[in-house]
């Protein structure tokens, strides 16, 4: 078989002639007398147009619909300020916060300057937030609406509108601003140029993928048909993937594109202008993606991962794979400086995989297939890779920063738990897929289809006597990738929103002409017309149903904490409580906060852990040891965290039995914390919240303690 060839044979046709490259122009666009045809890589430069016009069309589409879910949801433009900023529930306002401080600073430099030396986030450390909580988006956008608000006001424009809302109940009326020169409204515009960005991608993906428009078409129907179970940007909007989604697609569409470009290519092929742009387009791609989303990483280690299955197996040759790991190791590094090291991107698994993965191939490789076949050598590459990549992440590169993620998958393998994992998965967005989701996406056939197509491509390779090869680099890679993402989505639900679209996008093959060439032209194109048919009698019912969610956001028990804050502590009283309240507190009032909801730092978990001792089992005055060590002068509880009881063996009593087994038979402490007890004293409270003043100095005498 072809895959059993040594990697010499593999390049005995790279030897061309210059007559051989002339008429290879002359097929790519150029005439006799060397004058451009109105073609672009192949296609006409009207297809070429068509194809940008329904692209930027769903792009407009997308962004309409995302934002429409969003205000029928919450009302947003009958809101105040406030009450905008409370939707952006725990790390998204978090993150709105930064943009915040950019906004209202005095100029950009000290707004720039607070972001990098912040001492609000984790009081009393001074953190460069930049380096930590992947901010380029709130940074840019805030200078960008700087510099808007600058031009409105140069050229007389008001750029928004403002009247006030009559709340009713007994409630003070809130004054409520509507436009592009409202800072929420500019944020929340670029999310949703974002979303269409995604959209856009999805369908030249599938162009790509299939090799029509028609399976563009197929792709981006069945990411609305089945929009609930792809994304959630229209709920959440200031997370990390709605910047950076759109961009991880665009890395996969450069990567499906390299390899379709380069699979004649050989280890003999020098580096041409192409291969230049195919890396620097790599390099580009996968930089944006790790600057706007830490967890973009492990995405990209699936992607090597199958970079390497597809050079073992023989469907790419060692050139191609080393346009992807270069550019990848690029822009890994271009990133460290960007985000000023990053500890977490330094230590990652996927640094280690692709330092591991270019000293194989670089220098192990070449002697090894000296002396073996292609797919020996690939082989024996493999394991090379693997041992130093554990020796790289075990003994070199070694941080705790992502532990968490390692020990969820560990806990979704075994019955290991500990305090931090069971706070992961006892949410529900990380527990496993379930079977709702399935019968969801099998109701809209984007399953079977997507079945149907597997089937088709080993049915192709059987007709083809078995050669692999038949198949296509980059739809072998989609394959790879695809199987990655459906079990990233079976382990953890929540990467369903990496499963659901690339489903999406393998649908595009029904349109491919070069695995159904047995069918006829007008025949196939009749079989897909009924397939969207059918698709779409639960697709636009999944649509109307997405509409049909009217809501009116309200939450006064969080307002009235809020307000209570901003009225009644000074500006540097400092704030601990569980982290979505935290993050409220950060983004509202500017009060520092010793613990925060960005999870991605090893000593930050144990100092969250440290302020969740008030949820557990210990004696109130260990707790209050404990907070006054981090200098907490006010301790926030919630109702629902203190007398909510959550299924067995997530309730937080149940988290701490597991860290904390010496107080297991103790009552839960909570509850008595939050209708205040000694040496709390309680300064607040409401129907939901507690506020809890910690006030030194704290004396023992006598066996009891007392202030």
């Amino acid at each position: 078989m072809a895959v059993h060839k040594k990697e010499k044979g593999l390049s005995q046709n790279s030897g061309k002639s210059s007559h051989s490259n002339n008429d290879n122009k002359v097929k790519q666009g150029y005439g006799k007398n060397n004058k451009p045809n109105d073609k672009v890589n192949g296609y006409s430069i009207g297809h070429t147009i068509l194809v940008i016009v329904i692209a930027a069309s769903f792009a407009l589409i997308h962004s309409y619909h995302v934002s429409s879910l969003f205000e029928n949801d919450r009302h947003f433009s009958h809101l105040s300020t406030l009450e905008r900023e409370m939707t952006f529930r725990s790390e998204m306002g978090m993150y709105y916060s930064y943009y915040k401080t950019i906004v209202e600073a005095p100029t950009v430099y000290e707004g720039f300057y607070e972001i990098i030396h912040n001492n609000l986030t984790e009081f009393p450390s001074v953190i460069n937030t930049l380096e930590r909580f992947n901010l380029f988006p709130e940074v840019f956008l805030g200078i960008l609406y700087r510099a808007f608000d600058w031009m409105c006001d140069k050229f007389g424009i008001v750029g928004k509108q403002c009247w006030q809302i009559e709340r009713g109940q007994g409630l003070s009326p809130v004054n409520s601003c509507e436009g592009l020169r409202q800072p929420e409204y500019f944020y929340l515009e670029a999310v949703w140029f974002c979303s269409g960005l995604t959209t856009t991608v999805l369908f030249l993906y599938g162009v790509l993928l299939s090799g029509s428009i028609f399976g563009g078409l197929i792709t981006v129907l069945c990411f609305f048909y089945n929009h609930g179970e792809a994304t959630r940007v229209q709920w959440t909007p200031p997370l990390r993937e709605s910047f950076a989604y759109p961009f991880c697609l665009l890395q996969m569409l450069c990567v499906s594109s390299c390899l379709n470009m380069n699979q004649d290519s050989d280890d003999k092929t020098v580096s041409t202008k192409k291969h230049k742009i195919q890396i620097a387009a790599v390099v580009i791609t996968t930089s944006i993606c790790l600057t706007l989303w830490q967890f973009s990483q492990f995405l990209l280690v699936t992607q090597v991962v199958a970079i390497l299955a597809l050079f073992t197996f023989g469907f790419i040759s060692k050139f191609s794979a080393m346009v992807v790991l270069m550019g990848e190791m690029i822009a890994v590094a271009l990133t460290l400086l960007l985000m000023f090291g990053n500890e977490l991107l330094l230590s990652s698994l996927l640094t280690c995989l692709l330092m591991a993965s270019l000293i194989t191939l670089k220098f192990l490789y070449p002697v090894l297939i000296s002396n073996h076949y292609r797919f020996v050598s690939g082989i024996m590459s493999m394991g090379f890779v693997a041992s130093l990549t554990i020796v790289l992440r075990t003994r070199t590169l070694t941080t705790k920063h992502d532990a968490h993620i390692l020990n969820i998958l560990r806990s979704k393998l075994s019955s290991y738990n500990d305090f931090h994992t069971l706070l992961y998965t006892c949410s529900a967005e990380f527990d496993f897929l379930g079977w709702d989701p399935v019968i969801k996406l099998t109701k809209s056939l984007i399953l079977p289809a997507v079945a149907f197509i597997l089937l088709i491509l080993v049915i192709h390779c059987f007709f083809s006597s078995l050669k692999f090869r038949s198949i296509d680099p980059h739809v072998a890679y989609n394959i790879l990738q695809l199987g990655a993402f459906t079990v990233m989505a079976i382990m953890i639900m929540r990467l369903k929103l990496f499963f659901t679209p690339h489903l999406c996008i393998m649908a595009s093959l029904l349109a491919s002409r070069k695995y159904f060439k047995k069918l006829q032209r007008e025949y196939h194109y009749s079989l897909l017309i009924v397939f969207i048919g059918c698709m779409s009698v639960s697709g636009v019912s999944n649509l109307l149903e997405q509409h049909s969610i009217l809501g009116e956001y309200s939450n006064i028990e969080l307002e009235e904490l809020l307000v209570w804050i901003m009225r009644n502590t000074n500006k540097n009283a400092v704030f601990a409580g569980p982290m979505p309240i935290t993050a409220a507190i950060l983004l509202s009032t500017r009060r520092p906060i010793v613990n925060h909801p960005h999870y991605e730092d090893a000593m930050l978990r144990e100092r969250t852990k440290k302020v969740y001792s008030a949820f557990s089992r210990k004696p109130p005055e260990d707790i209050f040891k404990t907070l006054s060590s981090l200098q907490v002068e006010y301790l926030v509880l919630s109702e629902t965290w203190c007398f909510n009881q959550n299924r067995s063996g997530c309730r937080m009593t149940d988290l701490w039995d597991v860290e904390d087994p010496e107080n297991q038979g103790r009552p839960p402490t909570c509850p008595k914390l939050f209708v205040g007890v000694f040496p709390f004293r309680l300064v607040f409270s409401n129907d939901v919240y507690s506020v809890l003043k910690l006030q030194p100095p704290y004396v023992e005498l006598k066996g009891f303690n007392k202030y």
